[in-house]
This record gives C-alpha cells, structure tokens and sequence, in this order.
C-alpha cells in the first residue's frame, strides 16, 4: 500500500517522524572496520612517540645518577659549591732571621648531611660525648647540610670515623696557627674566620695573596726582653709594662713588647684591656726622660748655659699653686752636667726659660715630638701638646709634664739626639730602605748628648742600668699620673731610656712600667731608678751579646775597654 504525504513524496508503508532535539544518535555499522583500524593507528603512533619520549627521560635520570655515583666513589663531589674556598694559602709571617710568627694548616671541618643519617637518635648521643664542652647541638632531623664544627683534632676526627655514618662529612680547610703563642701577639694581632688585627689585618691584602711578611724583629731578642719585663711587673706590682729596643741608625725594630698581652691562637679568649698595644696605642707623660732634648738645645745653640751654676736651694715658684723642688738633691747649686746626672727639675725650667718657648717648639717640631709617627703595619695613637704653647706648659714640658706622648714617639725622638742627629722613622717590616736621612742636629750635638748619656749611669739616677763589661749611657724617667683632674702622690709611671755601645750608639732600648706599687730596693717609693733601670740592665745584659755575635752593628771591643 502506497500513500502520498503532503511533501508529495511516495513511500513504502511509512510516513517518517521528524527529527526532534531528543532523538537518539545514529551509528552505521562499518563491515570492514576501516574507521576502527584508523584510529587505532593513530593510537599506536601516539603511544610510540609518549613511550619513546619516556624512554629518553628515564635515560638521562639514569645517567644523572650514575655520574654522581661516580663522583661520589671517586670522592669528587664539590662541597665547596656550598662552602667555597681559596685553593692559595695565606702567606707567613716571619722574623728577621726567618722564623716563623704566623703560619696556616691544613685541618677537617665537620659537616653533618642530614639526609643521609642512617639513625639521627645514635649521631645525636654520639656527638655529645665526642664534644662534651659544645654548648648545644643543632637539631638533626631538619634535611640540611651545615657546618657542625671546624679545626677537629685528629682524637676528633678518628672518633668520628669510629661512628661510620654517612651522614658525617670531613672538609679541607686551613688554620691560622701562631707557634709563639703571646710572645709577638701585639704585632701579628689574630685571624679566625673573617675577623682580624694588627698585621693580619692591615697586610691582609698581602698575606691573602699568599705573599710573606718579613719583619725586623728579632724572636730570641723579643723573648729575652718579654721575660725580664715580666718579672719586673710582678716584682714591682705593677699595671702594665713595654719595652721596645730599636736601631737608632735605620729605626728598625728588634723588639717591641706589650704587657698584659694574650695568646692569638684563642683570641676569645682575650681579657678587657690587653689587645692594646701600649708602645704604639697608648700615651704617657715621660717625665725627665725629656730634660735630654734641653740638654740637645743648649748645645745646638752653642749656650753660654753648658758653663753655669744653677742655684736650686729656693725651688721655683711654677704656678701661684705650684712650687717645683729638688729634694732628691743634696746639693743647693749645680752646674749644667750635674742638673742632667741628678736630674734637677728646676734647673731645666731655668734652661729653658733662659732660651726660651720659639726655640723648644722648633726642637719639637723638627726632632717629630709634635707630629705622630707612622710605624707601617701599626695603629700609633697621636701625641697630646699644650694647646696654648705659653711660659707655664713651655716649662712644664722642660721637665717632663704638659706633654703626652706616645712610646713609639719617644723612642724614634730620642734616636735622633744620640744617632747624629739624623731623623729615623721606626719600622716592624723589614726592607732595603735605611729610614729618613733629614738632619736636624750636628754630630757635635749627638756626641755631647751621649757623653753626658754615659754620665747620668756612672754616676747619676742611673746607676742601677749598667752593664759590666758594655758602655752604655741613659735617662731615667718618673711622672705623676693624672687622676682625677690632679697629679697623683702615689700612681706614678717609671721609665728608662738607654743606648749603646755609647762611644757610637747603634741601639736604644727603653723600658716603662705602669704604676709600680713596691720594689725590692731601700726606698719604699717607685722611681725610674730602682723599677725600670734594673729592669733595663737585665735586658741589655742577655741582649747585647746576641746583637753583637749578629753583627746587627759595628762593635769595637778595643774601644769598649
């Protein structure tokens, strides 16, 4: 039965539905499956490319784990990635003769891996019993490298091998070592880690670089003179001491002590107050150690003063507050050599009166007690003038007060007036220059000072430094200190300066304490006289014998007799 719809169409039997939105979707059936099989081979090129692009990843995580593997076994692995290090090692410091000062070591740190700690209970009990003075252990469960302690002693580190855990990592590092411990420290100063000091510090850029430091000090004078002046500060009680033995014809240091001093090699070990180098960092009034530079004027200037008598029975009125006294001296006139021998306070006020305030402060300036001395390598604090150079501090400074300088600055002062009056700057490193050759007082001058050197220890204060068997010649020195804004009767500094062979000096060493409190002596007070000039005969007598067999200077033994 045919029936015609409204299209005009003709079908067989069926009028179709038409296709709404809720119709299902149709699908043909394919005999041969040639759609199925295309995608199917569309899948198949996929999986191969995904597959081969694993196999490649897989491939370099294999090879990543082999190589360091390898570098492991090889013990290659760069730690230094983390801790880096200079392959150069710090350079050295030495004495004039090559000794060593200051050197560096290899040594082990100790690292902790903590990813590779086998069982973190165990490390944690073992460490504490290895390193029972550690103040408190890092945690180990954290997944961290990190520093555990550096510079381990071989018991250290063979206790540690004992324990087998990989999680315990040794590395190379390099120590700074000081083998003579206290003897040089206030010249080398320290180094640990990035803190530093004193030669270590301000040669820093040399030392890093793996260059040496030759110094002009001398270890067997250095240790002679620590020693003496060690006993002296516990024999005399006092604060502090230095001393310093110098060239006076290049200014080369030999010596050069600071006492309270301390050991480099635990430098927290430092206490409050010793790290100062006291012959460069601190300043003094020297007292009568400075009559000398009137002496120096009086013979520069030709003085008819060199001929007079001083009369000293009255005193001098300094200040309406202040009368200046001998009564050291038993004598109500002196002439000019005695008021040196006997050092006379009042007859170097009438020196200096009679020549006058112009002329001292030309002496001063040209001989470098007014401007601060530059000792390479050293900090050097400044010295301390009057600040209105008037009559009352001109004449203060005749004797001694008024001006505060520092150890260093005297020293190289001093070695002009005995050394033919020729400037010095003093030096710790050792090089070809000779020092300054500006002269600023005649040969004449330098011969009389020494002369009248040479009488103060015959037959003068100082007595108590001589030698047997050395001529030699000095200046004692003592000053009130200063406490609260008046000077002190009983804090006083005691000092002496000397040079010898004196017929030609060639070395100055000078000695000071710092508020001596008893001596062995008669007196029960403290003077340059019975504190730092036996203290100085000491030194020069152990000494000497080294300078000469070293041929640090000419000596004739024929004048020496």
């Amino acid at each position: 039965m045919t029936e015609k719809n409204f299209t005009g169409l003709v079908y067989d039997n069926i009028f179709p539905r038409s296709i709404g939105k809720e119709s299902k979707k149709i699908y043909f059936h394919d005999s041969n499956d040639l759609i199925r099989n295309s995608r199917k081979e569309e899948i198949k090129k996929f999986a191969k490319k995904t597959n081969l692009l694993f196999f490649f990843i897989s491939l370099a995580f294999l090879m990543f784990i082999l190589i360091n593997l390898l570098k492991i076994s090889l013990n290659k692995f760069d730690l230094n990635q983390i801790y880096p290090k200079t392959d150069i090692s710090r350079g050295e410091i030495l004495d004039r003769n090559g000794e060593v000062l200051a050197t560096s070591i290899k040594t082990k740190d100790l690292y902790i891996n903590s990813r590779n700690i086998l069982d973190k209970g165990k490390l944690s009990m073992k460490l504490k019993e290895i390193f029972p003075n550690k103040e408190s252990l890092p945690k180990l469960n954290k997944k961290k490298y990190f520093l555990f302690k550096k510079y381990l002693s071989i018991d250290e580190i063979n206790k540690l091998k004992k324990i087998g855990d990989p999680g315990i990592v040794f590395q190379t590092s390099e120590k700074r070592i000081y083998p003579q411990h206290n003897i040089f420290s206030h010249l080398t100063g320290f180094k640990i880690d990035k803190l530093k000091s004193k030669l270590e510090n301000n040669f820093d850029s040399t030392l890093s670089l793996g260059k040496d430091l030759k110094l002009t000090v001398d270890l067997k004078v250095q240790n002679i003179v620590r020693d003496e002046l060690i006993k002296g500060l516990e024999i005399y009680n006092a604060k502090s001491a230095l001393s310093i033995v110098m060239n006076v014809k290049n200014g080369e240091i030999l010596s050069m002590v600071s006492l309270p001093d301390f050991d480099p090699n635990f430098p927290k070990t430092i206490q409050d107050f010793t790290e100062n180098n006291l012959v460069t960092e601190a300043r003094y009034e020297m007292g009568s150690t400075l009559k000398m530079f009137n002496a120096a004027l009086a013979f520069e200037l030709k003085s008819n003063l060199i001929r007079k008598n001083f009369d000293i029975s009255q005193g001098y009125q300094l200040t309406n507050k202040n009368t200046i006294s001998d009564s050291h001296i038993n004598l109500d006139k002196i002439n000019f050599d005695q008021a040196f021998v006997h050092s006379s306070n009042i007859a170097s006020i009438k020196i200096i009166e009679e020549i006058g305030i112009e002329k001292q402060k030309e002496l001063f300036k040209n001989i470098g007690l007014i401007d601060n001395p530059n000792v390479n390598g050293l900090n050097v604090v400044s010295n301390k003038g009057p600040r209105i150079w008037n009559d009352t501090y001109s004449k203060s400074m005749s004797y001694g007060y008024g001006i505060s300088l520092s150890p260093i600055s005297l020293v190289s002062s001093f070695a002009t007036l005995v050394n033919g009056g020729k400037i010095v700057t003093p030096n710790i490193i050792k090089t070809k220059l000779n020092g300054n050759k500006k002269k600023v007082l005649s040969n004449e001058t330098s011969k009389q000072i020494n002369i009248l050197l040479e009488k103060v220890v015959k037959n003068g204060t100082g007595k108590t430094a001589a030698v047997a068997g050395l001529k030699l010649g000095g200046k004692t020195g003592t000053s009130k200190k200063v406490e609260n804004g008046q000077y002190s009767e009983k804090k006083v500094i005691t000092s002496f300066i000397g040079v010898f062979p004196i017929e030609d000096p060639n070395f100055l060493t000078f000695v000071l304490f710092d508020e001596p409190q008893r001596n062995t002596g008669l007196s029960l007070e403290s003077f340059g006289s019975n504190t730092a000039a036996p203290t100085f005969s000491k030194i020069v007598s152990k000494i000497s014998p080294i300078l000469i067999q070293n041929n640090y200077f000419k000596y004739s033994r024929n004048e020496s007799r």
